[in-house]
């Protein structure tokens, strides 16, 4: 399987977020100022990994839904070839060992989730499970 792009990575988080590209778009500034549907049509291509997400627009992101700079940074390096360990990431919701699943954003830190398989939490494979 191959890795997990940049962009793959910032969509997994975002719907694990229960957020819809509409929600992100909504809520995000740009400068320069743009209309919401082109602030989507840019979530659109960055999570596409067709276009580059900018480091304030990686900002201003993190601040409508929560994944780890670290976690992204790697995935970033692994796409412009660096040979290195990639992070364990869940198939499904994105989480990782850096930012495991948690019950509630304010409580980051209290997992809920750990490892079932190599590439799954057990928040993905017991849906539910952690409501």
């Amino acid at each position: 399987m191959p890795p997990l792009t940049p962009g793959a990575y910032l969509k997994m988080r975002r719907c694990a977020a229960g957020l819809s590209v509409a929600d992100v778009a909504a809520k995000i500034a740009t400068a320069p100022r743009l209309a919401e549907h082109a602030r989507a049509e840019l979530i659109d291509l960055i999570e596409a990994d067709a276009a580059p997400a900018s480091f304030e627009t990686i900002v201003v992101l993190s601040n409508v839904y929560w994944f780890d700079f670290d976690v992204l940074a790697t995935l970033v390096r692994a796409a412009l070839g660096a040979d290195l360990k990639l992070p364990r990431i869940c198939r499904i919701c994105g989480c990782s060992d850096r930012d495991p699943c948690v019950q509630d954003v304010a409580l980051v830190g209290q997992a809920v989730c750990e490892w079932v398989n190599v590439d799954l939490c057990s928040s993905c494979a017991t849906p539910g499970a952690y409501a």
